[in-house]
């Protein structure tokens, strides 16, 4: 027979966790596979947290390096870390806390699985669907979250229903968290049940002519610093193309000379305005006149930007022109530079009338300010950065602002390899010194100009530009010591399936026991706030949610889309709205009951439906999509399941609204939306009824729901880190249970890169349920 495995001593540091849980329960932690997804913030404190609570098997999955900006609060990195992969360097570090098992006899433990130790690391995407699938999550007693972007979230919480495994999801923004636990077989809320808050839209013009926020120099400097060092200026919405002014100059010519033919038929035509508009058509300021009325203006900075590129070695320089990147010639070229942006186009915006009805007229930057902070030879104004006495929350005057500039060409130069037609700094990242220090410096330069408050010091401007909101290593802190404590009441519900009390998944050593879930008796969502509530708590712990009934991915509730299907593509559709917006992997589409227009998978052949991507939606097999058609979309990587409700919608607006200051001024107002065709679309609203092919008819709202890192001519999405209230709310439901419409079409102004900062609800206390639909900034 075989003989029992060895038992051992408690170690003296879990001797509290056995007294207050249970030898049982204790057992089943050293025995359990847990799974940790993220190794940052909030990774970092779980991982301390699950060794020290005597979790001996854990595997980890993280896509990221350790950065030096993450050194102040993810404590288990040190300097010499910087570049290493956060999983390999967390377990490494939590693996020297786990307590030694004592076993008795001085036996060593071989035969219990207790004895085996093991914190493994997985440098990877956990959306790769080779390693990280279905399966791969059944293996594990549940998962743990600390994630910082919507993309991967959707994923785990995807993977976990599919896999019936319980999640522990968390997140943080400031001083605010929440913790909750997402389990089919409990008939909890998943992570997709709620729209994500709404996030503001300012369009291209308020970002380029009329700024009244910090948070629009921000962005403008931003795009300024694309135009200067991006390898393509023309992506930045600053760029100002010569043939299409030109195409602007003749539609509006063209336009006007329409409307003379016709005013010369009608005796009420104003001898002035004849006068006038045959004054136009026959001069070149008449053309700069015309170019103005179309929303065209003739480019005062684009010649010397191109220059001021060629200097850096971004552009091959014109055959008759130096390539020299002498000190002078840079500082001259960046003078001429700064004096077309914030002194000549002012000076032609002003002399538009473009602000005669605005509260503060611009003043352009002092000439003699950026004449003596641009000289190589007589300047004596040291860059701010430069300075002994330099700190980040210093505030710069104008001609600091100028002197950083200046000397981050400079720098950018000297640091550029000889002649590179590609250019020297990579895209913007808020960890990028010179990249910060130049956005910091052009956002307040513009903010002097346009008079707007309050100017940014450095790290300031880092947050705004970043999209974040600080994180507050406490606040991690907090979160994770609830998760942990989350993962304690799952195991004891696994436990106590015998007794009948829950019946969930009990996975140790692989070994599986079936059972519907009841973890709404043993776990609570629970709200980390700021200010304490009525009876003075800081942690606010209620019922899990139900789920959403129209949620698409735990309720396999119906999806209304609306688009122009006479101009979207299937491919425009697949990629912008299944793959991007409602994030399926491999999806299959099907119109009707077995009419596949399309297919992914492994053994699928690409050739076989690429076909019908190019085929406009109202003209693909099976009847094509038109208004009130539906399509069914399947995953099954990811055991999801979704019909699409399909309106025709060819219209779409953009509604404005003043604001002075970040506060809202006058009536909003609609304008038509001028956007590519792929970002009009919006997710939500009424089923459309089915209609005749060839009617217009319109079956839905104008709401519009976020979308995910998209560049845009239009609109630009910013996340304000002062925006977040208190007490943020989630968006509410009607009375029908569904979804607040979101009121407008989003358009991300910024990739998030490393990590598109993903933007995530915070629902707090439940005395107060209201409508509000708030913006959240997660960073960890």
């Amino acid at each position: 027979a075989a003989s029992s495995p060895p038992s051992f001593s408690c170690p003296p540091i879990l001797r509290g966790i056995q007294s207050a849980l249970g030898p049982t329960l204790l057992t089943q932690i050293l025995n359990c596979r847990i799974l940790l997804v993220g190794s940052g913030g909030i990774g970092c404190e779980l991982l301390k947290n699950l060794a020290l609570s005597g979790f001996r098997n854990v595997e980890i999955i993280d896509l990221d390096t350790i950065d030096v900006s993450n050194l102040n609060r993810q404590f288990l990195f040190r300097s010499q870390h910087v570049g290493m992969p956060k999983c390999v360097v967390g377990a490494e570090a939590a693996l020297k806390m786990v307590p030694p098992l004592l076993f008795e006899g001085g036996e060593n433990g071989e035969g219990s699985s207790a004895a085996k130790l093991l914190y493994l690391p997985h440098h990877g995407n956990v959306c790769d669907n080779s390693k990280f699938n279905v399966p791969y999550i059944q293996t594990f007693a549940l998962v743990l979250n600390a994630l910082d972007n919507v993309a991967a979230r959707r994923r785990v919480n995807r993977l976990c229903l599919a896999a019936s495994v319980p999640l522990v999801e968390a997140g943080t923004a400031g001083y605010l968290g929440q913790v909750t636990v997402i389990d089919k077989s409990s008939g909890t809320e998943c992570y997709e049940c709620q729209a994500k808050p709404t996030q503001k839209v300012y369009p291209i013009c308020t970002i380029r002519s009329t700024p009244s926020q910090p948070v629009h120099c921000i962005v403008w400097a931003k795009e300024l610093y694309k135009l200067c060092f991006g390898a393509k200026c023309e992506d930045s919405m600053l760029f100002e193309d010569e043939e299409s002014l030109r195409a602007d100059v003749e539609s509006a010519a063209d336009k006007e000379k329409e409307e003379e033919e016709g005013d010369s038929n009608k005796k009420e035509g104003s001898s002035e305005d004849n006068n006038e508009k045959s004054t136009n058509n026959g001069s070149d300021g008449g053309s700069d006149k015309i170019i103005a009325t179309a929303g065209g203006e003739k480019s005062t900075y684009m010649d010397i930007v191109n220059e001021l590129r060629s200097l850096l070695g971004i552009e091959s320089a014109p055959s008759n022109e130096s390539k020299s990147k002498e000190e002078s010639a840079l500082r001259s070229k960046a003078q001429e530079a700064l004096t077309a942006l914030f002194v000549t186009e002012i000076q032609k915006q002003i002399g538009m009338d473009r602000y005669k009805t605005a509260d503060n007229v611009p003043v352009p930057i002092s000439l003699d300010d950026l004449a003596k902070c641009t000289d190589a030879v007589e300047t004596t104004i040291i860059p701010p950065t430069a300075r002994e006495t330099y700190v980040s929350t210093d505030i710069w005057t104008p001609s600091d602002c100028i002197s950083e500039i200046a000397s981050c060409f400079v720098e950018v130069a000297a640091n550029a390899s000889p002649p590179n037609p590609t250019q020297p700094l990579p895209e913007f990242d808020k960890d990028d010194d010179v990249a910060m220090r130049f956005v910091t410096a052009a956002s307040n330069l513009r903010s002097y100009v346009f008079s707007i408050e309050p100017l940014q010091s450095l790290y300031s401007a880092k947050g705004i530009a970043g999209n974040i909101i600080p994180a507050i290593a406490t606040t991690n802190a907090i979160v994770a010591g609830l998760q942990v404590l989350q993962s304690f009441h799952i195991l004891r519900a696994q436990l106590n399936t015998a007794a009948g009390a829950a019946a969930v998944k009990t996975k140790v050593d692989g070994d599986t026991k079936e059972g519907g879930g009841k973890l709404k008796e043993f776990c609570r969502y629970t709200y980390c706030l700021r200010d304490k509530t009525r009876k003075g708590y800081l942690l606010q712990p209620t019922t899990l949610p139900d789920p959403n009934p129209n949620c698409f991915v735990c309720r396999n509730a119906t999806i209304s889309l609306s688009l122009n299907t006479r101009e979207w593509t299937l491919d425009m559709l697949l990629n912008r709205v299944i793959k991007k917006e409602l994030g399926f992997a491999e999806p299959t589409i099907m119109i009707g009951e077995d009419s596949i227009v399309y297919e992914e998978g492994e053994d699928i052949d690409p050739a076989e439906y690429s076909a019908n991507l190019s085929k406009r939606l109202v003209d693909l097999p099976a009847g094509g999509l038109g208004h009130g058609s539906a399509i069914r979309v399947e995953d099954f990587t990811q055991d999801l399941e979704v019909e699409v409700s399909v309106s025709h919608k060819d219209r779409w607006v953009i509604v404005e609204d003043k604001e002075t200051n970040g506060k809202k001024k006058g009536e909003s107002t609609e304008k038509e939306d001028d956007r590519e065709e792929i970002e009009k679309f919006e997710i939500g609203g009424k089923k459309p009824i089915a209609v005749k092919a060839e009617s217009n008819a319109n079956g839905s709202t104008d709401a519009k729901p976020d979308s995910d890192d998209s560049d845009d001519d239009d609109d630009i999405e910013v996340i304000e880190a002062d925006d977040v209230p208190k007490d943020a709310k989630m968006p509410a439901k009607d009375s029908n249970g569904s979804k607040t419409p979101l009121k407008k079409r989003r358009l991300e102004e910024e990739p998030s890169a490393s990590n598109s900062k993903g933007a995530k609800k915070a629902k707090l206390d439940d005395d107060n349920k209201g409508s509000d639909e708030v913006e959240v900034i997660e960073l960890d």
